[in-house]
């Protein structure tokens, strides 16, 4: 997976994905938090999907999603891999 940062202010953070999974989770969690964030695809030609986050600290709020994101996705872990064990 690449990403890269295309805007990092203290109020604006946008960043580029190859793939659209990781900023779709981070948006949905960011909306939760009450965050102003959206993912777009900024042309159909060209790859690439960008998670754009607008707030008061932009970089704080993303690291918070971002670690909400990794304890979600530990917790889905660990209940897939005790159901197949199971089974």
């Amino acid at each position: 997976m690449e990403i890269k940062f295309i805007q990092k202010k203290k109020g604006v953070v946008e960043l580029e994905f190859d793939d659209k999974t990781l900023p779709n989770a981070l948006v949905g969690v960011l909306s939760e938090m009450g965050v102003d964030a959206y993912v777009y695809d900024p042309h159909p030609l060209i790859p690439g999907y960008r998670l754009h986050v607008e707030a008061p600290d932009a970089m704080k709020e993303l690291k918070s999603a971002m670690n909400r994101v990794e304890k979600e996705w530990k917790e889905f872990h660990k209940l897939l891999k005790g159901e197949m064990k199971s089974k």
